[in-house]
């Protein structure tokens, strides 16, 4: 969905003034889902990009941070507004 890249200017923005590592965007539109993730280097993952970057960010508490976050993005979204919400990288564990 080409809808959010209206938005990335705006997003970046909002990232480097928040001090936050990362961005997740969602949207819903006529039944269809985008993501995007913009990284703290300027760097943008949209849709199952987003979703792997998301996954490594959160390589130990990823399903505790979706159930976390989707109800929140879910809200937004179903006032039809951009979910945004700010997120920050964990260390990599040493495995």
């Amino acid at each position: 969905m080409e809808v959010l890249a209206d938005y990335e200017d705006e997003l970046k923005a909002s990232l480097d003034k928040d001090a936050d590592d990362a961005l997740l965007c969602m949207l819903a539109d006529d039944g269809e889902v985008a993501m995007m993730v913009i990284d703290w280097d300027g760097s943008i993952y949209r849709n199952e990009n987003a979703l792997k970057k998301l996954q490594a960010m959160w390589r130990q508490s990823f399903d505790t941070n979706v159930q976390t976050l989707v109800p929140i993005l879910s809200d937004h979204i179903s006032q039809k507004n951009l979910g945004v919400a700010g997120i920050k990288w964990l260390p990599a564990s040493s495995d």
